[in-house]
């Protein structure tokens, strides 16, 4: 059966790949930077054992898991109290630098959905098999390596937690997450946030042109 047209196109400032703890936290982090952001399901080959940015939660009677179980329900909280564009049910298909016309020109992002095709300035990477992330890299002419996000940061491409082989802790998500915020906001020239806006990465008061696809 033959794949059904796109019908529609977007642009805006940031896509966040991935709905869950980290794409949530990145979310609204640059919503309060006042960065233009979609949030789309994660591209994944749907094989469990290599998606390696959802935390596993093994035991529920966990501090960790606890702790992880309570922010994610803040930042869902926070993002429909704040209306972000977050769209759960919409999974990114197909991640590709789109090729410049004018030399020098901003690098831009296409990720094709099963909806249409959003353009964005910057891509951040929450939810990826991790052998499909290695792919993906080599296909752009990166590897793994110590300076894997300086160098990612220059064609508008960040990663929270696909990198590593193991799952990082919910705070260190978190603090991810408020760094690469940052990071996007300065990259696009969107303005600083204000003292008094919200803060969606905070856990509740007193608690702690290659294409990347499914495989």
């Amino acid at each position: 059966m033959s794949t059904p047209p796109l019908t529609t196109s977007e642009s805006t400032t940031a896509v966040v790949i991935g709905t869950g703890l980290s794409g949530l936290a990145v979310a609204g982090e640059l919503s309060r930077h006042g960065v233009s952001t979609v949030t789309v399901e994660g591209l994944e080959s749907g094989a469990p054992a290599t998606a390696t940015t959802a935390l596993r939660v093994t035991d529920l009677a966990s501090a960790e898991s606890v702790e992880y179980l309570e922010v994610i329900r803040h930042l869902r909280k926070h993002a429909a109290s704040h209306s972000l564009d977050v769209r759960a049910t919409v999974r990114a298909q197909h991640l590709a630098l789109v090729e410049q016309p004018l030399p020098g020109s901003r690098l831009r992002w296409a990720i094709r959905t099963e909806s249409g095709v959003i353009f964005a300035d910057a891509v951040v990477l929450t939810r990826c098999a991790h052998n499909q992330l290695r792919r993906f890299l080599a296909d752009l002419g990166f590897s793994l390596g110590e300076k894997l996000m300086e160098e990612l940061a220059s064609i508008g491409l960040y990663l929270i937690g696909v990198a590593e082989l193991s799952s990082p802790s919910t705070r260190e998500l978190l603090w991810q997450a408020k760094n690469v915020g940052r990071a996007v906001a300065e990259a696009t020239g969107a303005p600083r946030a204000g003292h008094g806006t919200h803060d969606a990465v905070r856990p509740p008061t007193g608690q702690f042109a290659s294409p990347l696809q499914p495989a």
